[in-house]
């Protein structure tokens, strides 16, 4: 019964021969780097998110604030730089119908902190997505809960897709 199918599987005929001499190829496969930094970028596009790093660890920069979210308590009226992962935003407009923000970070310890964007500031440091952001602000208590008032704000760079940085391949 050679050469037949018996409950999808195929049988091979014993005795197979080649018509033409065939001779055997060798490929020459090229060693495929893979780098966490790769890694996260795979991440970020398939999730939205990476996963084996954060985006902390994806900035440019090693700066991370002169202060966490747990030591605001003990700033109030100061003047700080943290250094916050975006989470969300609400936009308002005020009675003279002037676009204000409140903003709402991670910092690198995982503590939350918020923001009030007043606004004559807003036009000037508008939000720009999701990311980090380094942020300059004054310390303020609101029913206990410290946050910051915003004086200057911008999104911090990550590092570059090595991907995107390959050689085109011919």
């Amino acid at each position: 019964m050679g050469g037949t199918l018996a409950f999808g599987s195929k049988t091979k005929p014993n005795n197979h021969r080649e018509l033409f001499a065939v001779e055997a190829k060798n490929y020459a496969l090229p060693v495929l780097a893979n780098t966490p930094l790769e890694n996260a970028y795979h991440e970020l596009e398939l999730l939205g998110f990476p996963l084996s790093m954060t985006l902390f660890e994806l900035l440019k920069t090693e700066y991370r604030g002169e202060i966490y979210a747990n030591g605001l308590i003990n700033q109030i009226g100061q003047v700080v730089k943290m250094v916050g992962l975006y989470v969300c935003e609400k936009t308002v407009l005020t009675k003279t119908n002037q676009k204000m923000w409140f903003g709402d970070f991670l910092d690198v310890e995982g503590n939350t902190f918020d923001t009030v964007h007043s606004p004559n500031r807003t036009p000037h440091y508008p939000f720009r997505g999701k990311g980090c952001y380094l942020i300059l602000g004054k310390v303020v208590a609101e029913f206990g809960v410290p946050g910051l008032e915003v004086l200057k704000f911008a999104k911090l760079p990550i590092h570059p897709n090595p991907v995107l940085s390959y050689p085109q391949m011919l």
